[in-house]
């Protein structure tokens, strides 16, 4: 390609020009990435859908597997011991089945699981109290922390994908591989740097910009991600200015990541668009 490149150039040029360079080097990105082989604007939403989907659900495990390995780590430390609750257990259980079915294309399995998901969640938080589960505010509690969010938001997802048409599934053994390196490598309780998910969500956001004119699903991936921490912040706003509770995060970093997310989200748009007309 390059020496064609040269040779029909207008002038004897030994090198390209960095305009030239960039277009040849985001074209073969493309290229590695699929997204050349994607034909239609319907078609890319269902794929970044998808990808948003399988996204969400590992970055629900990076939140709750911590439970299964600290229980491994103490009993192998300490010996077995009878835990008072096992559904630290249990959501790991769930979202893994339905990262592993959502990766090999079951949709309906792996919305179910989420689902249910969600309500181990929302019961677990209220202490399975039925009053909690109705009253206003308490009632949206766990809709303050961002580790409920993401598996609300992939059986949103997944529900859609259950109508998308059927297409062929590569490499589902990569995304239970992604899980198990995000639940060591993402910001967890488990390596220590639970303190910096905003600097971790802006560092994101970056990347998935300057990764827009390569893909266009890569943006939409983000904002999903970065959604589950801004519905997070935006319930615990709403509710602290119900109840009159002080708040504890700062107003600005709120607006901040608010701010974050609908860049990131225009940029997807935007980045669709022009990919869907090639």
């Amino acid at each position: 390609m390059l020496e064609t490149l040269l040779a029909t150039a207008e002038d004897e040029r030994q090198r390209l020009d960095l305009r030239e360079a960039a277009a040849l080097v985001v074209g073969g990105l493309r290229a590695r990435t699929g997204i050349d082989q994607i034909g239609s604007r319907t078609a890319l939403g269902y794929s970044a859908l998808r990808l948003s989907a399988l996204s969400l659900l590992v970055y629900a495990l990076t939140f709750w597997g911590g439970g299964p390995v600290s229980f491994l780590v103490t009993t192998l430390s300490e010996g077995p011991y009878n835990p008072q609750s096992w559904w630290f257990m249990v959501i790991p259980a769930l979202l893994t089945i339905a990262l592993f079915a959502a990766a090999r294309g079951g949709y309906r399995l792996a919305s179910v699981a989420a689902i249910v998901t969600v309500a181990v969640q929302h019961g677990v938080a209220n202490g399975w109290d039925p009053w909690f589960w109705f009253s206003s505010v308490y009632a949206l509690q766990d809709l303050m922390v961002p580790q409920f969010w993401p598996a609300l938001l992939a059986s949103l997802a997944l529900l859609l994908l259950i109508r998308a048409p059927r297409t062929p599934v590569t490499r589902p053994w990569m995304w239970p591989a992604l899980g198990v390196a995000a639940l060591v490598l993402a910001p967890s309780p488990i390596n220590g740097w639970w303190d910096a998910p905003l600097l971790s969500m802006c560092a994101l956001a970056a990347v998935a910009v300057v990764a827009a004119p390569v893909d266009a699903r890569i943006p939409i991936v983000a904002s999903a991600l970065l959604l589950a921490p801004a519905l997070a912040q935006a319930t615990y706003l709403l509710c602290s200015t119900r109840a009159g509770w002080p708040l504890e995060v700062s107003l600005s970093a709120i607006l901040i990541l608010a701010a974050i997310t609908v860049i990131t989200l225009a940029t997807a748009t935007i980045a669709g668009r022009r990919q869907a007309r090639m």
